[in-house]
Order: structure tokens, then sequence, then C-alpha cells
């Protein structure tokens, strides 16, 4: 990796000795704490003597050697799994791509471009911000702190803008694979799963759907082939002409008495293999491997008896009481969590009795590593998409584009999870429509977003969970907070109404709490990690920049009013 100017670091051959080396899937913070030129960004205030990094471009350089197959083929692509945020991509010094949405993959076609030998690929990164720096932000968000980076126009996680819980570290960085990838006939580009439930439970339908693109200019027969070995060896086999260019090809299988996937503790947690094969001329070119479990999920929104309505999740038709809390990326660097992270921390999970985790809109879209515990762990999934406490720039066309890829991309991603139940449009903007001035300016673009755009494309691409438009949001014209309609940010308990008295939630009568909590201070164990050890004392310099904010008011001093009320030093 390299700090400079994309152009003059991106040709064929450049002078290397002012490279470092740098770690691919990674993050540039990451590489330079290695190397000794940062302290780590995590711990005390060294945040912000490393704030210089988000501001440069930064140039990652390697040399490969593309297989013969590779150079002979019809067609060849650079696949980057995620790239944070604006990159340029260059081979041999020629400029071949540009990518900027940390969502999706960046896929870019080399045939023709790849030579014998030795090739130099070369990627311009930045974190996003020059990206943004002509975008209008006034009609969008108020806040300081947007007009200085303008999130809401940057596809990747929010929350390194910084949030009541963590501080700002805009993370950039190549941190998931890079591959290069060829086919003479038929690529696979995409697999959707998703089962069907019968009423009477006794029988379910696998439905798959394969994303298919023939890279021939003529009509391609082929075979597709899709396998349940845990299902007695179920099999379907469809004989199909693929036009030239993209298609969806649609299979389903039926399988009587299926062992159903329930949460815990209501019973097991079966899962099914599904295989997906193509075969042209009787050879196999194309195979992926999923993982599936067979249930049926519906929100009961029935009539209270009181007043209001129900809101309650069913799992194969039986009410299912959900607890849990939310989940947030679990380091300020999101590259850095690897997969014995993610299993202690779900293992923490099950040991708390929780059975529902919300992955909150700010941070970042699930992996498999994590679904994949929560499928085998029986921990239900609700899941926002990545837009979280602002206006969003929807009336755009560059941006509705962008962000109508990504939904597709991810639904189709991540459909095969059983324990993902519930897909919601965002976190707090409808609260924030009616109560925090995201009105202002032309609203109707954002509110067709979450309202029809995305149900429109779920409701294509995954049709076996419910879609819920906003969290918090009532479905009858009441306030998105009503506490009887709906699912609930009650806050109200903690840092609005009843600021020091956290016994109040015992009072609150929220239908579906979805978010929500009592600031506090980390655990010893936990603050010894991030304070220096000269600073391990209550509002020093370096506890009060890790201390909750929201916007500009210091909800971290809400401490020292539950000091004085519950110990009885009230003056």
């Amino acid at each position: 990796g390299h700090r400079g100017s994309p152009e003059s670091y991106c040709a064929e051959s450049v002078d290397e000795r002012t490279f470092i080396n740098a770690r691919v899937p990674g993050e540039v913070h990451l590489d330079l704490l290695r190397q000794g030129r940062i302290e780590d960004p995590r711990v005390g205030t060294n945040a912000l003597k490393a704030r210089w990094v988000e501001e440069e471009y930064w140039i990652y350089r390697r040399t490969f050697v593309p297989p013969k197959e590779a150079l002979t083929a019809h067609k060849a692509w650079l696949v980057f799994e995620g790239l944070d945020l604006a990159a340029e991509i260059y081979l041999n010094g020629q400029r071949i791509g540009t990518h900027a949405n940390a969502f999706r993959p960046c896929r870019l076609e080399v045939s023709g471009l790849l030579r014998e030998g030795e090739n130099v690929l070369a990627i311009a990164l930045d974190a996003g911000l020059h990206l943004a720096a002509e975008k209008p932000s006034l009609e969008y968000l108020p806040d300081y702190q947007a007009l200085l980076h303008k999130r809401m126009w940057l596809r990747k996680p929010q929350y390194q803008f910084a949030w009541d819980w963590n501080p700002r570290l805009i993370n950039v960085g190549i941190f998931r694979p890079v591959r290069l990838e060829w086919t003479d006939d038929v690529r696979l580009d995409q697999v959707t799963v998703y089962p069907e439930l019968a009423e009477d439970r006794r029988r379910a339908t696998i439905h798959v759907r394969l994303h298919l693109e023939n890279v021939t200019n003529e009509p391609l027969q082929a075979t597709l082939t899709v396998t349940v070995p845990e299902a007695g060896d179920a099999r379907v086999t469809r004989e199909v002409c693929l036009p030239p260019g993209p298609s969806t090809e649609s299979l389903a299988l039926e399988i009587r008495e299926p062992k159903l996937w329930w949460p815990r503790p209501h019973g097991e947690q079966p899962l099914y293999r599904v295989t997906c094969e193509v075969a042209v001329g009787g050879k196999v070119v194309e195979r992926v491997n999923r993982r599936t479990g067979i249930r049926s999920i519906r929100i009961n929104q029935d009539p209270h008896p009181v007043e209001g309505r129900y809101f309650t999740l069913e799992v194969n038709g039986v009410p299912i009481f959900a607890k849990g809390g939310n989940w947030v990326p679990p380091d300020m660097i999101y590259a850095d969590i690897d997969a014995a992270r993610y299993r202690r921390l779900i293992d923490l999970a099950v040991k708390a009795n929780f059975n529902m985790l919300r992955v909150w809109g700010g941070g970042l879209y699930a992996d498999h590593t994590f679904l994949d515990l929560c499928d085998e762990a029986g921990i239900m999934v609700w899941h926002d998409l990545i837009f979280a406490c602002s206006k969003y720039p929807a009336g755009d066309p560059e941006f509705l584009k962008e962000v109508r890829a990504e939904v597709t991309h991810v639904a189709r991603e991540l459909s095969p999870h059983p324990s993902l139940v519930v897909w919601c449009g965002n976190n707090e903007l409808e609260w924030g429509t009616w109560d925090w001035g995201y009105d202002r300016g032309r609203a109707f673009p954002d509110y067709a977003l979450y309202h029809h755009v995305f149900p429109c494309i779920l409701k294509t691409e995954d049709p076996s969970r419910p879609y819920w438009p906003s969290s918090p949001y009532s479905p009858d014209h009441e306030h998105p907070n009503s506490p009887i309609v709906g699912d609930q940010h009650p806050w109200h308990v903690s840092i609005l109404q009843n600021r020091e008295n956290f016994w109040a939630y015992r009072q609150d009568v929220s239908r579906f709490p979805n978010e929500g909590g009592a600031l506090g201070a980390s655990s010893p164990a936990t603050l010894r990690q991030f304070l220096p050890e000269d600073e391990r004392y209550y509002l020093s310099p370096s506890w009060e920049y890790h201390d909750n904010e929201i916007a500009v008011r210091p909800e971290g001093l809400m401490i020292e009013a539950w000091f004085a009320r519950w110990l009885g030093l009230e003056p």
C-alpha cells in the first residue's frame, strides 16, 4: 500500500520503495499499525491523530501470473468482493473501472487485457470523502458532523462517521478477497434459495433461482440440477436454452415430512444442503453449495384486546417471545472481525438466552459467517437495510440505481439463511420524518424508497420473509414510535423523558421494543483495553472521547445524575 495520487502510482512501472506491505483482506489503519506508522486508533485518542488517513488516496499494487485457461477463455473478470470505498482499478497501467459501494462486489471484465507472464494490478482507494465533497448536505441532515462528511451520499458503514456508541474512524481498504474468474460458456452469478411451507406443515417446497450469464453470442443448451442430500437425495433436473447475456431459471423441490427449523428454545435447527450444478455438453461448468432451513415466518398484527395491535413473530405458526439485542459491528475497524470473534459473541448471546438479534441499519450487512452461526444456534435475525438516521438522496438517479443493485444483490446472497426472519427498510428514518426535520426539502423520494422501491425488490427476490418499512414504524398512521402499534425504540425510558430512572422500563408497554437501553460504563476489563493507564478515571480525555454522544448533546453526563440519584448523593 502507498499514500499518494492515483495516476502517478497506478502506472505499470513505479518506484515501489515508498510502499509498505499490506494484507488483503484488510484495512489501511491495520497495515499502518503493523508497520508502526500509527498507534492503535481504537485506543485512547489515537483516532484523532490518525484522522489524516481518511483524507488520503491509498494505492494497492501487486503482480500476478494468470493461468493459461484465463488467457484463452471467452470471458474473464477480476472480482473484488469488498472495496471501502471509492476505487479506481488499473490493469497493466490501464484504468479498467471504478466502484463506490462497500456493500456489493465489483466485477470488471478483463477479457483481452490479460497477458502472458506477469500482470500488474493497482487499486487506488479513498475513504469516500473526496467523492462526496461537492455533494449538497444541508437539505439532508443539519447535524454538524454530517456537514463534514456527508455520509448520506456514501454507500459504506455509516457508523464509521461517529455514533452515540463509537468515535469516528472512517475505514478505507480492500476488506474482502479479490479473485480472477473465467469461463467459455456459462457463469453462475448468484443463487436464491427460499422455502415455502404448506399450512399443514407436512409438505414443503424449496425454491431455487439460478441467476446465470451466457457469455457467448449464441443461445446455449445447458442442464441445471439441484440436489438436497438431507431430503433423501431429492433432485430436480431441467434442460434449458439460455439466451446470450443474463437470465434467471427457477427450479423447485418438494419435500415430504420436512424437518422444521425453530428458534431456540422452541425446537431444533435441522439444516438442508442445496447443491446447484450447471452442465454444458455433459460437463459441469459451475457448482455452488448453499445451506438452508425450512420454516414459515409471519408477523401477527391482530387487534389487541386493550388498544392498538399485537406485534408478534410467528414461526411455523407458533407465537415466539423474542428476546435479544441489537447487533452493531463489534469493532471500529470491521475488517478486523474474524470468525472466532463472531463465534464468541454468538456463544455469549446463547448463554444470555437470546433468541433474536437485530442487525442495526448503521453498520454493514451480515455475512455468511455470522448468519451460519445464527442458523445453527436458533437465533432469529431482524435485518435492517443499511440506511440510518438521515435523509438520503433517493431522488438522485445514480444513487437510486446503486442502492437498487445493492439491495438486489444482498437479498439474493442472504436468502438461504433460515435465521434471517425480517427485512426492514432502515433505522429511524420514519421517526426522523415525523420529529427530526427529515421532511425538509423534497421528502417524497426518500419515502418512496422504503415504501415502494425496496419492498418491490424484496417481494420479487426474497418472498419468504416479511418486510417492515422502518424501525420504529406504525402501519396505522400513528406516530412511528407509538407504544401500542408496530415496533418501538423506547429511548424515552432512559435518555429522553425518564433520564435517570432506568427502572421505568417496568412501566413500558411497547408491543415490540426493538432498540433501547441505558447508558453506562463498560466493564473494567474492557475499559483497560482502550483507556491508557494514566487515563483510567471518569471524564479523563480518553474517557470523554469514547463516551456516548448524540449530535451535540453529551449523553454520557447522565452517568453523573445516575450516581447522584441512586447513591443518595443528590444535593
